[in-house]
C-alpha cells in the first residue's frame, strides 16, 4: 500500500517539476506561483494520502433463499435375515471340511452370496464357515478370509469337524 502511495507521490513530484521549468525560457509562460510553492504543495498532499483511510464498506449479507421441503414417505420396515450372510471377496474354494486338507467340492464366485449355518474354529487357519448356497452350488466349509460377512454370527453354532480324509496313494 505504502509503496504505491510513493510511487504516485513520486510521479506528482516529477510532473511537477517537469512542468514548472524556467520561466524565463519560454516567453508564452508567466509564473504565477514559485516551484518551491509547488513542491511544498505536493508534499502536503502526499502526506495526506498516506493519512488517509479507506473505510471497508460493510458487508453484504445475502439472506438464503426458501428452499421448499419435500416430504419423503417413511419406509416401511423390511424384514431382516436372522442368518448372517457371506459374501465372496474373491473365487473361493467349497470344502468337504475345515481345512486346506479337505476336497474341493466347489466354487464360491467373487460377489456370490450364502447363507453361514456353522462355523468351525481352527487353531492354525482361523474360522472356517459352514454355508448353506443361496444360489445354485454345494453347500460346504469356506474360510472366513475368503469372504465377508453380514450380519450377527454370535448365534451360529459351532459344528463338529467331518472325520479328516485318508491319504491315497
Amino acid at each position: 500500500m505504502q509503496a504505491g502511495i510513493r510511487t504516485i507521490t513520486l510521479t506528482i513530484l516529477i510532473g511537477i517539476l517537469i512542468c514548472g521549468r524556467n520561466p524565463g525560457q519560454d516567453p508564452l509562460i508567466t509564473p504565477t506561483r514559485s516551484g518551491e510553492s509547488i513542491i511544498s504543495t505536493a508534499k502536503v498532499y502526499a502526506e495526506q494520502t498516506r493519512q488517509a483511510t479507506v473505510q471497508t464498506p460493510p458487508p453484504i449479507t445475502i439472506s438464503p433463499s426458501p428452499i421448499a421441503i419435500q416430504e419423503t414417505s417413511t419406509p416401511e420396515p423390511t424384514e431382516t435375515s436372522s442368518v448372517p450372510i457371506v459374501t465372496a471377496d474373491y473365487n473361493s474354494h467349497v470344502r468337504s471340511g475345515p481345512d486346506e486338507m479337505y476336497q474341493n467340492i466347489d466354487f464360491l464366485l467373487t460377489g456370490q452370496t450364502a447363507e453361514v449355518i456353522g462355523r468351525f474354529e481352527n487353531d492354525n487357519t482361523g474360522t472356517w464357515w459352514y454355508i448353506r448356497r443361496i444360489g445354485e452350488g454345494k453347500n460346504g466349509w469356506i474360510w472366513s478370509g475368503a469372504v465377508t460377512l453380514s450380519g450377527y454370527a454370535g448365534g451360529v453354532p459351532v459344528l463338529e469337524a467331518p472325520p479328516t480324509p485318508t491319504p491315497t496313494e
